[in-house]
């Protein structure tokens, strides 16, 4: 048991990513339908905004790690974690208020930079503080967490969408996506401080990725 004990920042980071992907697993199933519905029922729309979020990370993420490589310690990475993961969790309730494709645009922009910011950040972390003994072991705890909130909350999505509306959905959707924010705060607490960990670490170097999801 001992050898498979994870970590107090593993299991935040973990535990957060699952609130996260349960936030964005319960818009993305009928994303598509929202935007014919409420939007504007053209399907390029759609294609559009979500080619649009890509190019954005795609352009943005390389020289975001890039800084983050170049400054020492983890700070860097934690506030950019912390700061993308928020804005990332913000961005559905301004689709309440979206009523033209260029407010989707706009807000597929601002969800592509703060990604960029948050997923790389969080990699080099949970990469960094992973217990060596059981690496396989740790990055399989986040892949089922991530399909378990994935699976769960897709055709709750449909369903808070369907009896309540969107409006609701984009509510309890930055509601969980805050909170997923809201657990990364407490890992300056940990029984060894993780503040403290950020500038006794300073030499470190970590990876960072590009794919459909973490």
């Amino acid at each position: 048991m001992k050898k498979s004990h994870v970590n107090k920042i593993i299991r935040s980071l973990i535990i957060s990513d699952f609130f996260l992907f349960f936030s964005m697993g319960l818009l993305a199933p009928i994303f598509a339908v929202f935007i014919l519905n409420n939007i504007e029922n053209k399907i390029e729309v759609i294609g559009f905004s979500i080619s649009i979020y890509w190019l954005i990370r795609v352009i943005t993420v390389v020289p975001i790690s890039h800084l983050m490589d170049k400054m020492k310690g983890e700070m860097d990475e934690y506030y950019f974690m912390i700061a993308g993961t928020f804005i990332a969790a913000c961005v559905p309730l301004f689709y309440i208020f979206s009523s033209l494709p260029w407010h989707i645009y706009l807000l597929q922009i601002v969800s592509g930079l703060a990604n960029s910011m948050a997923v790389p950040a969080w990699r080099i972390l949970f990469t960094k503080h992973i217990d060596t003994r059981i690496v396989g072991f740790e990055w399989s705890l986040e892949d089922v967490g991530v399909g378990i909130a994935t699976a769960g909350s897709a055709t709750l999505g449909a369903l808070i969408a369907n009896r309540f509306g969107f409006n609701t959905l984009f509510i309890i959707i930055t509601c969980f996506g805050i909170i997923g924010s809201l657990i990364l705060l407490p890992l300056s607490q940990s029984k060894r401080s993780f503040i403290k960990e950020l500038f006794y670490r300073q030499s470190d170097k970590a990876p960072f990725k590009i794919d459909d999801i973490k």
